[in-house]
């Protein structure tokens, strides 16, 4: 299965005291975003929470979107982790259970480079046929995974096909698309660089905000795809506000914060990452309030 389109980087539903993965909540999610028109998910990623997750809650996430979706839409399985070791852990038991993909950051604390992030990528390619999808996240890994080593792994390693690149380089995404489209497919990773990565026509985006605002993000893609600038632009200037709002504060609360005021049931963030005030809230509300209701999830209407 390609990877392509809108695929939602679903967040992690917890129980009201953040102990336990609420189940229920996370099938409902998935239902939700198909419905809504995403083309795939990907669970245990940033939004996802997984630095708070243990292993077998990262097994568990993955098995549930997985059996959720039933080949509806494509599951990107986040396995990165700080070792080889734990992440062909991951990468295996995410083959096993049938996800279609697997995405990996690199390992984080420990400080590597080229050279042990290149052999880290191919020691999980060696241990599973899964296409493996480069994710790029240089604030929170500590390694900025640049045009030439991206384009070194997709020659190199054959199963290393995609990039989730949330770097916020311009030039990188330019690059990587203008020159380097055989070499590996960028998806685009980054909310504030959504317009410029629609108007080059980037094949595919991982965004938080698609667990609420799918239809919307639906709407920009095939825009994209038909190379309609004016539709993308208008929808763009229409949801800025809130994109710029939620890059200003705790990302993965704010997300969770709008799912909860749009009738999605998804709890709280796992601590120590902090909950959205009772005032961020309220401003939240109002810039959802000024959204076209179309470009939100279906569930707010229900």
């Amino acid at each position: 299965m390609t990877l392509k389109g809108v695929l939602s980087a679903i967040v992690t539903p917890f129980t009201p005291d953040g102990e336990q993965i609420d189940e229920a909540a996370l099938r409902a999610l998935v239902e939700q975003g198909i419905e809504d028109g995403v083309d795939g998910f990907v669970p245990a990623g940033g939004t996802g929470e997984f630095s708070v997750l243990s292993q077998a809650e990262r097994m568990q996430l993955i098995e549930i979107v997985v059996d959720q979706t039933a080949g509806r839409a494509s599951v990107l399985a986040h396995t990165g982790a700080t070792s080889t070791r734990e992440a062909v852990k991951l990468t295996q038991h995410a083959e096993k259970v049938g996800a279609s993909a697997v995405m990996l950051a690199t390992p984080y604390y420990e400080p590597i480079g080229f050279d042990e992030a290149w052999r880290y990528y191919a020691g999980v390619a060696e241990a599973s046929s899964l296409p493996i999808c480069a994710y790029n996240f240089p604030p929170a890994t500590g390694l900025h995974l640049d045009v030439d080593f991206l384009v070194k792994l997709g020659r190199e390693i054959p199963q290393v096909k995609y990039v989730k690149d949330s770097s916020a380089n311009i030039l990188q995404m330019h690059t990587l698309l203008a020159d380097h489209r055989n070499d590996i497919t960028f998806l685009n990773g980054e909310d504030v660089l959504m317009l410029p990565a629609l108007t080059l026509q980037a094949p595919g985006m991982v965004m938080g905000v698609a667990n609420f605002m799918a239809p919307g993000l639906a709407r920009l893609q095939q825009a994209s795809t038909a190379g309609d600038v004016k539709t993308i632009s208008e929808i763009w200037l229409q949801i800025t506000p809130l994109i710029v709002f939620l890059a200003s504060g705790r990302y993965n609360s704010g997300v969770k914060a709008a799912c909860e005021l749009l009738g999605l049931s998804v709890g709280p963030v796992r601590a120590p990452i902090p909950q959205y005030t009772a005032g961020q809230k309220e401003q939240l509300k109002a810039i959802l309030g000024q959204l076209d209701p179309s470009l939100l999830t279906r569930a707010a209407n229900k």
